[in-house]
C-alpha cells in the first residue's frame, strides 16, 4: 500500500509542530522588522522567559541573561541610571 492512498483526518503532530513553527518565525520577523538593537533582543528574550510556565527553563533562560548583563557590565550602568532617575 502506497502512502498516497492513505488519507489524513485532522492534524497531526508534525503539522502541529510545522504550524507552531511557522507562527514563531513570523512573531520574530515583525519584531525584526521594528529594528530592535542587540541589546533588546536579549531583554525581549529574558521577557519572553518570564512568561515560561515550567519555572526550571525560566529560571534557566534568565539566569543566562543576567550572567550576559555581569559579562557586558550593563548591570552596573543600568543601576547607576537607576540611581540618577531616583535622586533627582
Amino acid at each position: 500500500m502506497s502512502n498516497k492512498n492513505i488519507k489524513k483526518y485532522g492534524e497531526t503532530k508534525t503539522d502541529k509542530w510545522a504550524r507552531e513553527l511557522s507562527k514563531s518565525r513570523e512573531i520574530v520577523f515583525e519584531i525584526m522588522n521594528f529594528g530592535v538593537s542587540q541589546n533588546q533582543i536579549t531583554q525581549i528574550i529574558n521577557l519572553l522567559a518570564l512568561e515560561l510556565e515550567d519555572r526550571d527553563t525560566m529560571m534557566a533562560f534568565t539566569e543566562v541573561y543576567k550572567k550576559m548583563q555581569e559579562d557586558t557590565g550593563l548591570v552596573q550602568e543600568e543601576t547607576a541610571a537607576s540611581k540618577i532617575i531616583l535622586d533627582s
